[in-house]
């Protein structure tokens, strides 16, 4: 969950931001929001992981290698766990996948944001602009009020996508969910059991997700839109 939280709300600042760069942006910031979006959304997330998190280790490699003092990255953090045992909640591995979750995540969150400020009438600009707002007054207070709100049932998507996509961490060696349901299987041969428990507990978790979203959009979406 931390992984999720961490990613689905650093995503959802850096999409916004991509989003109005690529609809309202100028020639060159719009291509290169354009080709971060084409880049993330056109590569494999696990090849992402692999890439960001074998960094700090090849960079400390060339930097023994050149003479160079390596660069901490065996920093941890301990907090107990439900039973009082110290656990690890931080490290630099945890860190760089929650932080490449979110790149991935902002990519596909930009598209549906851009997707609903494209659907605002271009009369409402044009009503902004003859009154004397500004374009940075026009996105703040007439553009994202307004398509926030209707990218809610497209966003969903990837609200409730996420906490699948977490999963892949276990394969860079992050102890989340998969990593201790294969832990559990290898020590007691309930192979079946354990997995079906997991999907179970994403079952639930997707679904109090999702309605949470369906609830949200209900109070706060434009009557007769």
């Amino acid at each position: 969950m931390g992984l999720y939280f961490f990613a689905i709300f650093l995503g959802l600042g850096l999409g916004i931001g991509f989003a109005i760069v690529r609809q309202y942006g100028g020639s060159l910031t719009s291509r290169i929001a354009t080709g971060y979006i084409e880049v993330f959304r056109g590569t494999p997330l696990l090849a992402q992981i692999f890439v960001v998190t074998l960094f700090p280790p090849a960079l400390n490699a060339w930097l023994v290698a050149s003479g160079m003092a390596p660069i901490d990255i065996l920093w941890r953090i301990f907090l107990p766990d439900p039973f009082g045992n110290p656990s690890i909640v931080l490290n630099t591995r945890i860190l760089l996948c929650a932080i490449t979750l979110g790149l991935n995540s902002a990519a596909y969150q930009a598209e549906f944001f851009r997707g609903s400020m494209g659907s605002i009438s271009t009369g409402q600009s044009l009503a902004a602009t003859s009154i004397g707002m500004t374009r940075r007054q026009l996105i703040r207070f007439v553009i994202l009020p307004q398509s926030l709100r209707r990218a809610i049932p497209a966003w969903s998507n990837e609200a409730v996508y996420l906490p699948k996509y977490t999963t892949v961490a276990y394969l860079v060696g992050v102890e989340e969910l998969f990593a201790w349901a294969k832990l559990a299987a290898g020590r007691t041969f309930l192979t079946i059991e354990v997995y079906v428990l997991i999907a179970i507990v994403f079952l639930v978790l997707i679904s109090i997700i999702s309605w949470i979203l369906e609830y949200t959009y209900n109070r706060v979406k434009i009557p007769g839109i």
